[in-house]
């Protein structure tokens, strides 16, 4: 049942159009490659579990495996709070700045979960989802 109901939500936070919330997202880091926001308003919190949508917007345009540009990428999250876990559950590439256009790619299904350790962008976005 909770797995049911971490996939109802998080088709149901697919769905609320990302520019529309522009608005919403909050810068938690930089690195050579690229800035990292999170959005605040999507950001749910259920029991020891939070769902988080994670950006970076590229300095610099990439391409996809076949070969299309992007200029940001879209992180859907899940943190495992108290284990101090998280792993990515879809991505979508996209061709401009802040997540913005139709998606290049996407990518669905849950990945392995990995620790955020110390000192980490995983950790600087679990220190915002889980505290």
């Amino acid at each position: 049942m909770v797995a049911d109901m971490k996939t109802l939500l998080i088709i149901l936070l697919a769905f609320i159009p990302t520019t529309v919330l522009a608005q919403t997202w909050v810068r938690y880091a930089e690195s050579d490659q690229s800035l990292m926001y999170f959005d605040s308003l999507r950001t749910r919190k259920m029991g020891d579990t939070a769902f988080v949508w994670d950006l970076h917007d590229l300095k610099s345009a990439a391409t996809d495996p076949a070969g299309k540009p992007y200029q940001s990428v879209l992180y859907a999250v899940e943190y495992q709070c108290r284990a101090r876990k998280w792993r990515v559950l879809g991505t979508s590439r996209h061709p401009q700045g802040m997540g913005a256009g139709k998606p290049v790619s996407e990518e669905a299904g849950a990945m392995a979960f990995t620790e955020a350790g110390p000192g980490s962008r995983a950790e600087q976005l679990f220190n915002h989802v889980c505290e």
